[in-house]
């Protein structure tokens, strides 16, 4: 029985130094919440918590400005989850303190955990609303979610298949990030398939998982692609940010720029300076800006009301050659 007391009481230790660990993080991030302005003092109504795994990320920052903005109009101060302290810390870990910490609402991007669902619950229990941003977990008691039409980004992503097409039969290689478990991933994909076979045989879909959990595992999944498959596809369709960059950059690395096109997610910087440079096809964009003060307004309308939409649906968008420099314009407005 002693043997068996000593991990026991270990294990409760280490729990009680992490989650002490966790609280003095979030108190120290929520400082903000008093500011300082011009020698007054600054006290907003509400404090929301917006958590995103790859919270780094330019689409992720390009999110937050929008959402931070739209809080700052409505008093609400947001807070944005360090991407740093993710290293050490889930996004299960900072659903819990959210939870402890009282905050009034949480705008996150699910991971389809089933104990992240139980935190929704728990968020729910506690009268703390849950908005699901980009990605949804539609089994969960979020308020609302907000993001693209899974029906219409699987269409535009079809189109855009359909127009790279060669004059003889195409391969088409459909990556896919492996931590994309929510329903709306498989609609795109479907969505995509039926679309582009209902108008032409002339062409081979394939679909490939990707391993997303890290850097060093996402540029070895996308290297055997290049190196260990059998024939290398025409064509790269690519639903997610980081496995865009990274097959842009083995395109180039491999010498297959002119060989293999990309149809890309999103629309950051390098991908937009590849769509006009050629090394691009195409890629398949959204409004970071909607999603960023939807998010906002459901949780602000969610108390105001007691109720809110689902759903709330974000403008897609196709760029390619032909479009890319208005685009590139108009975000260096």
């Amino acid at each position: 029985m002693k043997k068996a007391f000593f991990p026991v009481i270990a294990g409760a230790l280490f729990s009680i130094i992490l989650l002490g660990g966790m609280w003095l993080f979030f108190q120290k991030s929520t400082e903000g919440i008093d500011l300082q302005e011009a020698g007054t003092q600054k006290k907003y109504e509400r404090h929301y918590v917006m958590i995103a795994e790859d919270a780094a990320s330019t689409l992720w920052q390009e999110i937050y400005k929008s959402a931070a903005q739209e809080a700052e109009d409505s008093d609400v101060y947001l807070e944005l989850v360090d991407s740093d302290a993710m290293a050490e810390y889930t996004l299960e870990d900072f659903l819990r303190i959210s939870i402890a910490s009282k905050v009034d609402g949480i705008i996150m991007q699910p991971n389809g955990s089933e104990q992240g669902r139980k935190l929704i619950h728990e968020a729910a229990q506690n009268k703390i609303p849950v908005v699901t941003a980009l990605e949804d977990d539609s089994e969960s008691e979020r308020i609302s979610f907000v993001g693209m039409n899974s029906y219409q980004m699987g269409s535009a992503y079809g189109e855009a298949i359909l127009k790279n097409l060669e004059e003889e039969d195409t391969n088409v290689l459909v990556l896919i990030g492996s931590d994309k478990r929510d329903t709306g991933t498989s609609i795109i994909v479907s969505q995509l398939m039926n679309d582009v076979r209902e108008k032409t045989e002339n062409v081979n879909i394939s679909l490939y998982n990707i391993n997303t959990d890290g850097n060093f595992e996402l540029e070895e999944a996308i290297r055997d692609v290049f190196v260990n498959q059998k024939e290398l596809p025409d064509l790269l369709v690519c639903l997610d940010e980081m496995i865009t960059e990274c097959a842009y950059q083995a395109i180039v690395d491999y010498n297959q720029v002119g060989n293999v096109d990309i149809i890309g997610y999103y629309e950051s910087d390098n991908v937009l300076d590849s769509i006009k440079k050629g090394t691009i096809a195409s890629t398949i964009s959204f409004s970071t800006d909607e999603i960023g003060r939807y998010s906002v307004n459901a949780l602000n309308e969610y108390h105001l009301l007691g109720h809110v939409s689902n759903y709330f649906n974000v403008t897609l968008r196709t760029i390619n050659v032909g479009n890319v420099v208005s685009v590139m314009m108009n975000k260096e407005k």
